[in-house]
């Protein structure tokens, strides 16, 4: 029982998903600055128009103000696809953490705080982190409220004040521990199921569904590379002469090989029979594309397999580079496609690149 505890409490294999995570990270703090400026801006309203009961209204101003800075630093964020979002999700909520202690302590001494309460159980269930993590930030924040209330109230206020954020503190370690738990869980199998669908079963990379959306999310971020389609020479003589198993093997294999010559962040699926697609990032001048390409056939043309007498396996290849001009994923596909039809029609082992209209073609031995 204390070693499962002890196991949700660091969350050990929530480095497994850190991908998943960012990206929930990301659509939740969109939906804690939308909450946010609503909350305010309504908050806002009713203050104006109810004056006598409801204070604080150019904090709510504040508030409003902060939460549209948040809501267009989201989309910066998004934009040039920052991975410390959780660090910046942290930094984002602490200031509205200050005001709610301010306005609970140093702006108003002689009420009861209220606000500060429920911010420490409410929002750091934005925040998808291991739960050791959030429980230090809610200490923290629980601790400085603790000292502020001491120095801005006189001590029978402050002594109220101190039992009401022991409790709220307990439920909020509570509540964020089990929530956090079942999100963790939540993120885990949705992995699991999702990279059974992702997978082709046959290669072990990505199919056609995934990597055409993986690309696709790296041109609209402006990730500039090279769009490479690439078939196997001669596979149907293969699947003929040696059979589907031995075709099967050959098609794991180019797939192995291939894989050793990527680097993490490119992207490489198979788009169907023995047609693969490569989105090498960074890959954007001629220079480039030849030393990648000429490592990949050379690798290729190393290949031995014995159940098809260690035949020679060779590839033919068309690919466009992705710059300013281009605009699409769709456009990309049919440049390199033209690209792989005129390497086709040039013998084998042959490839092309294809700058838009400008298409340079090259035999690499």
């Amino acid at each position: 029982m204390f070693q499962k505890l002890k196991k949700d409490f660091l969350a050990e294999n929530s480095h497994l998903y850190l991908d998943e995570i960012r990206t929930r990270n990301y659509k939740s703090f969109r939906h804690f600055s939308i909450v946010g400026l609503s909350i305010s801006i309504a908050m806002l309203l009713f203050s104006l128009l109810l004056k006598k009961i409801i204070t604080f209204n150019m904090e709510f101003l504040i508030f409003a103000c902060y939460f549209i800075c948040m809501i267009y630093l989201e989309k910066v964020i998004e934009k040039k696809n920052i991975k410390h979002i959780t660090l910046i999700f942290y930094i984002a909520v602490t200031p509205v953490m200050i005001m709610a202690i301010l306005i609970g302590t140093f702006l108003d001494t002689t009420e009861p705080s209220i606000t500060i309460m429920i911010f420490i159980c409410v929002l750091p269930l934005f925040i998808l982190d291991k739960p050791w993590r959030i429980f230090l930030y809610i200490t923290i924040i629980a601790l400085v409220y603790c000292i502020c209330c001491y120095i801005a109230k006189d001590f029978e206020l402050f002594m109220e004040d101190f039992i009401d954020i022991v409790a709220f503190y307990i439920l909020a370690i509570g509540v964020n521990f089990f929530i956090l738990k079942d999100r963790l869980e939540n993120v885990e199998n949705y992995i699991k199921v999702r990279e059974k669908s992702e997978i082709d079963p046959l290669t072990g990379i990505y199919n056609r569904g995934i990597g055409a959306e993986k690309i696709t999310k790296l041109i609209n971020q402006e990730v500039y590379g090279a769009f490479c389609i690439f078939d196997i020479d001669n596979f149907k003589h293969i699947n003929d002469t040696y059979g589907h198993s031995c075709g099967d093997e050959v098609l794991q294999e180019i797939a192995n090989v291939t894989r050793t010559c990527l680097s993490n962040n490119d992207v490489f699926f198979r788009m169907g029979g023995d047609e693969f697609i490569i989105y090498s990032v960074g890959c954007v001048d001629e220079l480039q594309y030849k030393k990648a390409i000429g490592n990949l056939y050379e690798k290729i043309r190393a290949i031995k397999i014995s159940s098809i007498n260690n035949e020679h396996i060779n590839i033919s290849l068309g690919c466009c580079i992705f710059n300013e001009k281009t605009t699409d994923y769709n456009e990309l596909y049919k440049y390199s496609d033209k690209a792989l039809y005129e390497s086709k029609s040039k013998g084998k082992g042959r490839d092309t690149l294809v700058f838009l209209n400008d298409s340079i073609n090259c035999l690499l031995s």
